[in-house]
């Protein structure tokens, strides 16, 4: 039995919180829950109460999301949680979280941050230069046919989007620089990396070749 295990906790003799309440869990387990659903992430250093109830408490709040087809991702080492649709080939899943289609430019961005993820060593802290970043994604700029004043404006939109809304980037103490959420190791293999950014080349070269081919 590991000092985790010590703090276990069993939920399902917790008194009721008001008149009428057939739930189960403690209170903070529920706000956990609850911000699981929400999402994106629950961060240990950020919410250490929450992140305390979702160790505690794992076994009951993952079995509050089975009930609804969602999967609990929990990282220890890293020191985060997040929620995913349950993956069965052989079982039609409902529809429970909110996906957003993800940009192009989006889509290379995160590509290029889980590269770097990959690089570096477990619990090592991953940071990254934006013009290098904005350097490292220009094949995306000719799939998209934009000008450099288009790219730019869409590349700075997205960073901001991916540091404010999908949360995997936080500044620095260094303008320019930010650091990366390693919950990127659980959202992109490296198999899906190679695979999309190949796509992303082919796509670049086609349309290199047809812009070679409008000259002639």
């Amino acid at each position: 039995m590991t000092a985790t295990d010590n703090h276990r906790v069993d939920s399902a003799h917790e008194p009721p919180l008001w008149e009428n309440d057939k739930g189960s869990l403690t209170y903070n387990s529920r706000r956990a829950l609850v911000q699981l659903l929400k999402g994106p992430l629950v961060r240990a250093h950020k919410e250490p109460v929450l992140w305390s109830a979702i160790i505690s408490d794992e076994d009951n709040l993952r079995a509050r999301l089975h009930e609804v087809f969602l999967e609990l991702v929990v990282d220890e080492g890293e020191g985060f949680a997040f929620t995913r649709m349950v993956e069965e080939e052989t079982l039609p899943i409902p529809q429970v979280l909110r996906t957003d289609k993800l940009k192009h430019i989006d889509t290379a961005i995160l590509l290029n941050l889980r590269q770097e993820l990959g690089l570096a060593l477990p619990g090592e802290r991953v940071i990254v230069d934006v013009e290098d970043l904005r350097e490292g994604i220009g094949y995306v700029r000719a799939v998209d046919n934009r000008d450099e004043a288009g790219f730019n404006n869409r590349f700075n939109a997205a960073i901001k989007r991916i540091r404010n809304e999908y949360s995997l980037l936080s500044v620095t103490e260094t303008e320019g620089r930010y650091e990366v959420s390693p919950v990127l190791r659980q959202l992109f293999d490296a198999a899906t990396v190679t695979a999309i950014r190949d796509e992303y080349a082919r796509l670049a070269e086609a349309e290199g070749d047809q812009e070679d081919a409008s000259d002639d």
